[in-house]
């Protein structure tokens, strides 16, 4: 099945154009499905990064010490 873009008009698989618009038909494509967001593996993920955040400072501040 193909369908016009302008109209939105849905045509067999043999029409080229459009007839109200003769606009060039395009086939028929299934919308993408939506992307579901796991809450618990994002908020995982945060405190994984903040934690690793936190641990190369204090490792900066240590090695900052040691060196003066």
């Amino acid at each position: 099945m193909k369908f016009c873009p302008v109209c939105k008009i849905a045509y067999s698989d043999n029409a080229e154009y459009c007839k109200k618009c003769e606009a060039y038909l395009q086939p028929k494509q299934e919308s993408p499905q939506p992307v579901k967001t796991d809450a618990g593996r994002l908020v995982k993920m945060c405190l994984y990064t903040g934690a690793f955040i936190v641990f190369i400072m204090l490792l900066y501040y240590l090695l900052g010490m040691l060196i003066k």
